[in-house]
């Protein structure tokens, strides 16, 4: 078999049924440059076992514990595209059209670290997990340059991500995705969002635990503030997002939670000042030029108020 140019990186944990499903939906692309690799975190449902049984072309990554994001990296590793792509367990197959406009747009320019996917519900265009700037309703459908990524659905490129590192481990879950995101624009790549790049999402329940995303949505504020935003940036950014992360947690009932992920977030910051970064004059100007498409506050307040299973990164 000749070298792939496309990896498909799969991460799962205890979600048997979902990846088998997955893996299904891309083997029928049928498609010579795609190879398919699967990270098992660990799960203890016969997962890894099942995906080896069913799928023996997949290469299978078998870890003994859940790691977090680190398990991404594992797959990134094994990569042996140029592109790679970092799907949830959870996710719907790309198309064919989709794997082709990776090619092109990647081939064409040479400056793009990372294409993010338009996520929807199942069945529908409806979209859903946006975690841009410009509101969904005028943007989902254009391409945009983004420093917001949503892991599980985004297409990399591999010579880039060997140049600034892959997502950050001791983040675990959440805003991995971002540090990663601020590292590229600031060496100099580009990442952005195209709305014909589509793929589903089915948000499983397995493996998700009530308290998870609450306590590392809140905590690894702290991360990115101390490594990469400049001091004003940095507070306004701090005392926005924690005071919306108080209001979820209320909200869901977990505002003990809000404290403890606060208090471990303060007790790292000496910790990351050692290795803090701030983004360059140069990096904070686009920043704050895709800031300038994010909605106002309240409305942007409200509308996550109103769903459940946000992401603030």
């Amino acid at each position: 078999m000749s070298r792939p140019d496309i990896s498909a990186v799969v991460l799962t944990y205890r979600r048997r049924e979902e990846v088998t499903r997955l893996l299904g939906a891309l083997h029928r692309l049928d498609d010579p440059g795609l190879e398919i690799i699967v990270v098992d975190n660990g799960s203890d449902d016969g997962t890894a076992a099942a995906v080896a049984e069913q799928w023996p072309d997949v290469r299978l990554v078998a870890l003994p514990e859940n790691t977090g994001v680190a398990g991404r990296n594992r797959g990134i590793e094994q990569a042996r595209g140029d592109i790679v792509i970092t799907l949830d367990d959870d996710m719907g197959a790309p198309d064919a059209d989709a794997l082709a406009l990776l090619r092109k747009r990647f081939a064409a320019e040479p400056d793009l670290a990372a294409l993010c996917f338009r996520i929807t519900w199942p069945g529908s265009d409806r979209v859903r997990d946006w975690v841009h700037r410009p509101p969904p309703e005028v943007a989902a459908d254009t391409t945009f340059p983004t420093y917001e990524i949503a892991e599980g659905a985004v297409a990399w490129r591999a010579a880039a991500l060997r140049e600034v590192g892959l997502f950050r481990e001791d983040l675990f879950i959440s805003h991995e995705g971002l540090d990663l995101s601020l590292r590229l624009w600031e060496a100099g790549w580009r990442v952005a969002y195209d709305g014909r790049l589509r793929v589903s999402h089915d948000q499983a329940a397995g493996g998700r635990l009530p308290w998870r995303r609450h306590y590392y949505d809140t905590r690894n504020l702290f991360w990115i503030a101390t490594l990469h935003w400049p001091a004003g940036y940095g507070a306004a950014y701090l005392a926005r997002s924690l005071a919306a992360m108080a209001v979820y947690s209320l909200r869901d009932h977990c505002p003990g939670v809000w404290w403890r992920a606060v208090r471990d977030g303060l007790r790292a910051v000496p910790r990351l000042r050692r290795e803090r970064r701030p983004l360059s004059p140069r990096t904070m100007a686009r920043i704050r030029e895709m800031d300038r498409r994010r909605p106002g506050f309240l409305r942007l307040a409200w509308r996550r108020l109103r769903r459940r299973g946000f992401s603030l990164d």
